[in-house]
């Protein structure tokens, strides 16, 4: 699973989203979900999300990865 960590006020954020939709379509088998850090800031603060955007790969409910910021070919290998 890979959550995306945003907020509507962020810029690299939108940059990122079009890449995000494109990405989850190719990638079929991986769960995507997008958290709004306003909206869930205890989720974002148990994960120590403090920069956005920032996309946590789970499995298990563990992190095994993360990328922050506009990052799109490091988040297209980490996947």
């Amino acid at each position: 699973m890979v959550i995306d960590y945003t907020a509507s006020w962020c810029a690299h954020c939108k940059f990122m989203e079009p890449i995000i939709k494109t990405t989850a379509s190719k990638y079929t088998n991986v769960r995507f979900a997008k958290i709004d850090v306003d909206e869930l800031s205890d989720v974002a603060q148990e994960f120590d999300v403090q920069v956005m955007p920032a996309f946590l790969s789970l499995r298990q409910g563990k992190e095994v990865e993360r990328v922050v910021g506009a990052k799109k070919d490091e988040l297209k290998k980490k996947i």
